[in-house]
């Protein structure tokens, strides 16, 4: 098969949406992050290139999209995704792909993630070098018996056009340091509220007086199927129960008010805290995705 690897042109876009659904129906999970996912409309911050054969037709799909530090000096990062049908899963190819994006952005740093073992077996062969390792956990619902003690706060329903900032605040405090969560902005948020899958019922915060101290947002997928998207405590509030108390709204929401019957909900393997209070709740791990540095 005579195959070319180019950057994207803006008419084979519509190319690429069909191609990253047909590799979710047989994968049957997304091909990208959301973060990519949200980015495929073709913005300055990304890179995005793929893999046509000598009809014209696209069988694999690459992005480079650039994600800055936080406000505490951490430098920013380009980080990689791709998506290849079955029949190209090659080591080789899958490489090649990949370099290509790595060459693009330049002297940058840049991390791989590897969403689906092809990429992570392509990674190891070629020079990259695994750096951090995210859990996707995933249980049944409802709880039994999931009655966590009163967490000392008030736990509110977000209010669109009132609590974005505090929020934002509350958010990037809890994820400092995080490469990618750590530095939320404003436009990053009004982005996400914007996607259909967004629901304010479903999106809380704790408060201490006018301060947001933590917060749980939930997301549903359909095919019954809910996520704890996003959860969060700022520090000095950790160890206390709130954080408990959060995904336990959270999860009762997604059960009571969506008809929701398995949650899943993603964590670094190196946040000992956290994977212990979900898998305290009963959560396995499903699926592990890597991420990885190259290292030539």
């Amino acid at each position: 098969m005579s195959l070319t690897f180019a950057r994207l042109r803006p008419e084979q876009r519509t190319q690429v949406q069909a191609l990253l659904a047909e590799i979710e129906r047989v994968d049957r999970m997304p091909p990208l992050s959301e973060n990519k996912s949200m980015r495929l409309e073709g913005r300055l911050d990304t890179r995005e290139h793929v893999v046509v054969d000598a009809a014209g037709a696209i069988l694999g799909y690459g992005q480079a999209a650039w994600h800055r530090g936080d406000s505490e000096g951490e430098e920013g990062h380009w980080a990689i995704e791709i998506a290849l049908l079955p029949d190209l899963r090659d080591p080789e190819l899958t490489a090649e792909l990949i370099d290509n994006l790595r060459r693009d952005v330049g002297g940058s740093a840049v991390t791989l993630w590897a969403r689906a073992g092809y990429v992570a077996i392509a990674a190891t062969e070629h020079g990259w070098v695994n750096e951090r390792l995210l859990w996707e956990m995933r249980r049944r619902l409802p709880i039994a018996d999931l009655a966590p003690p009163a967490p000392g706060v008030p736990i509110e329903t977000f209010r669109m056009g009132a609590d974005e900032n505090a929020w934002l605040e509350a958010n990037n405090a809890a994820f400092a340091g995080h490469p990618e969560n750590g530095s939320m902005t404003r436009r990053d948020l009004e982005r996400r509220m914007a996607q259909p899958w967004f629901d304010p019922g479903g999106f809380f915060i704790a408060w201490d007086g006018d301060h947001a101290v933590g917060s749980c947002w939930t997301k549903v997928h359909g095919r019954g199927l809910g996520e704890i998207y996003i959860i969060g405590v700022v520090p000095g509030w950790e160890g206390k129960g709130l954080g408990l108390a959060l995904v336990a709204r959270g999860l009762d929401h997604l059960y009571q008010e969506r008809n929701v019957t398995a949650a899943m909900l993603f964590v670094e393997s190196t946040n000992q805290r956290a994977a212990k209070l979900y898998d305290g709740m009963g959560f396995q791990v499903a699926r592990s995705i890597r991420a990885f540095r190259y290292a030539g």
